[in-house]
């Protein structure tokens, strides 16, 4: 059985939120929320609402965090695709077991899964992967 339910959301990494922001909703018609910023993460972001399934723009706030060096060495782009699933620590168990390089696998085993687990992009051909329960 598989443990995939959906896409939930993708980011894209931008050089400016206010810019690409545009083009979504003037030019493609989409609706989008407010710019959150987290000092913390150190990143602002805007959700982009596509039906079932969200785009999240997010534009670093400062050059030392993990989304300001993917743009540096591959310029704006898909950053992360986040894939729901239906059983979080199963799901890492089974990938695990078939040699997929899961990061965070210690979130999994939190009551509420924390932020979910990466699939490194090196198991995945380039691609960083999140999978989440909701």
């Amino acid at each position: 059985m598989s443990f995939y339910k959906r896409i939930n959301h993708v980011f894209i990494a931008v050089n400016s939120i206010e810019e690409t922001a545009k083009l979504y909703t003037d030019v493609y018609g989409m609706e989008s929320s407010v710019i959150i910023s987290s000092l913390r993460l150190g990143l602002r972001s805007q959700k982009i609402f596509t039906g079932n399934a969200y785009i999240e723009l997010v534009q670093p706030l400062d050059q030392d965090n993990a989304v300001a060096k993917f743009i540096r060495e591959r310029g704006e782009g898909l950053y992360l695709i986040a894939i729901q699933v239906h059983n979080l620590p199963a799901a890492v168990k089974a990938l695990e077991e078939k040699g997929a390089r899961v990061i965070g696998k210690e979130m999994a085993a939190l009551p509420d899964h924390g932020a979910g687990v990466f699939l490194h992009p090196k198991s995945t051909h380039g691609a960083l992967i999140r999978l989440l329960e909701e």
